[in-house]
C-alpha cells in the first residue's frame, strides 16, 4: 500500500460525506426530537482508550462541542501525561466532524525527560444514515486519520500515519433498556512517517483488517462496556499476523458536586484490554476523565435554545 493508494482512498471518503451531507434530512416532531436528545446526551459516546467504537450518532446540527481527555494511568506507566484536545462539529443531522491534538507534558513523578509538545493529530468524518436500516438497526460510515508530528517520546506513537475507514452497524435491545449491541467491520491502511516510534507489543507492523462487536449498557449515570475482536495483516498487510482481542469497560457521568457545578459534562471511565497474539498476551488498563463543554453554552447560546423550547 503506498503513499498515492492511501491519499485516494481518503479523497475517496471525504467527498463521499460531503455529497451525503447535501441530501434532505426528515425532521421530526420538536417533542419527539428533545426526548431523543435528551436521551443521546445522557447515552455514551467513543471515548479513546476506553470505548473506541464509534457508535451510529452524530452532534446535533450546528453543535460544536469542546473535549478534554487526560490519560490518568500516564501518571504511574510514563514519564509524561497526554492531554487530548478535541473539537466535534455536528455539520447537520447525518454529518459529523472531528478534530483532536495530543500534547504531552512532563509530569515529573517518574525518571526521565521527555519534554514537552505535541505527539500527534486526529481529524475524521462521519455520516449517519437515518433510513438505510430503520426502524431495527442504526448504521454510520466515515474514516478516521491519525498523523504522529513533531518528536515525541518513542513509546508515544508506532511512526505511522494511519487511514481508517469503518463501518457500525448497531441495535438497540427490544427487552433491555439502556441496551445497544454492534458490529463494526475497519480497515486500518498503515504508512511509514517522518517521526521516529516503536512498536508495542502484540502492535500490528503493517496494514490490517479488524472485525469488531460488542455492546454498551447506559445506566445513567453508569455506563458498561464491552468491545471484542478478531484483527488480521494477512489480506492487505505485508505479513500474516492475527490477533484476538476483549475489552471490557466503565464510565461515570461525575455528578456536579464533584466537578465545581461545571455545565460540561465530565466522565471518568477505566478499562481492561486483553490482546492474544504473535507476541503472547498483552494486558494494558487505562484511566481516563473526559469533560464535554458546548461552545454555544459557554458564549451565551443556550439561553436561547432554553427561550426556543
Amino acid at each position: 500500500m503506498n503513499l498515492r493508494s492511501l491519499r485516494s482512498v481518503v479523497c475517496l471518503c471525504v467527498p463521499a460525506l460531503l455529497a451525503l451531507n447535501s441530501l434532505p434530512a426528515q425532521e421530526s416532531p420538536p417533542a419527539a426530537a428533545r426526548e431523543a436528545s435528551a436521551a443521546d446526551d445522557q447515552a455514551m459516546h467513543k471515548v479513546n482508550g476506553i470505548f473506541d467504537t464509534d457508535l451510529p450518532k452524530t452532534e446535533r446540527k450546528g453543535s460544536i462541542r469542546f473535549i478534554v481527555h487526560p490519560h490518568l494511568g500516564d501518571f504511574t506507566s510514563r514519564s509524561y501525561v497526554r492531554i487530548p484536545l478535541g473539537l466535534r462539529w455536528g455539520v447537520n443531522d447525518h454529518v459529523e466532524f472531528t478534530a483532536t491534538i495530543e500534547p504531552y507534558f512532563e509530569h515529573g513523578l517518574k525518571s526521565g525527560s521527555p519534554g514537552n509538545g505535541i505527539g500527534d493529530v486526529q481529524f475524521g468524518g462521519k455520516y449517519a444514515f437515518h433510513e438505510w436500516l430503520h426502524p431495527d438497526y442504526d448504521a454510520s460510515t466515515g474514516i478516521n486519520v491519525r498523523l504522529p508530528v513533531g518528536r515525541p517520546p518513542l513509546d508515544l506513537t508506532d511512526g505511522y500515519n494511519h487511514y481508517s475507514p469503518y463501518l457500525v452497524i448497531s441495535r438497540k435491545s427490544p427487552h433491555t433498556p439502556g441496551l445497544t449491541y454492534f458490529v463494526s467491520p475497519t480497515i486500518d491502511l498503515m504508512e511509514k512517517s517522518s517521526v521516529a516510534g516503536s512498536f508495542r507489543k502484540n502492535d500490528t507492523h503493517s496494514s490490517s483488517l479488524l472485525f469488531g462487536a460488542g455492546f454498551v449498557l447506559d445506566r445513567f449515570p453508569y455506563h458498561y462496556t464491552l468491545e471484542a475482536g478478531y484483527q488480521t495483516t494477512s489480506l492487505i498487510g505485508k505479513d500474516n499476523q492475527q490477533f484476538f482481542f476483549a475489552k471490557p469497560g466503565f464510565a461515570w457521568d461525575l455528578p456536579r458536586k464533584l466537578t465545581f457545578n461545571s455545565k460540561g459534562r465530565w466522565l471518568f471511565g477505566v478499562s481492561m484490554k486483553f490482546t492474544e497474539g504473535p507476541d503472547g498476551l498483552r494486558i494494558d488498563t487505562g484511566g481516563k476523565i473526559r469533560g464535554e463543554f458546548s461552545l454555544k453554552r459557554l458564549f451565551g447560546g443556550g439561553k436561547a435554545e432554553k427561550a426556543a423550547k
